[in-house]
């Protein structure tokens, strides 16, 4: 049995999620309750309208950023 499931509290999975499709399939598939992607974030301040287009999803970007939203 899993820990998460032993343990009962909620988990997070962290480091080398760069993509999308890799946080997607980490939820899905029950492997932990939460993923954190903070270093990818520091590397790429747009990973979340990426990942958005890698599982296509149009999000729309904040409205001060609106001339600058690529």
């Amino acid at each position: 049995m899993e820990f998460r499931q032993t343990a009962g509290i909620a988990t997070a999975a962290v480091g080398l999620i760069t993509h999308g499709i890799q946080a997607k399939e980490i939820l899905r598939n029950g492997r932990a309750d939460l993923v954190a992607v903070g270093r990818e974030l520091l590397r790429n301040p747009f990973w979340p309208r990426q990942a958005a287009e890698q599982l296509g999803v149009r999000i729309e970007g904040p409205a001060p950023y609106n001339h600058f939203w690529f």
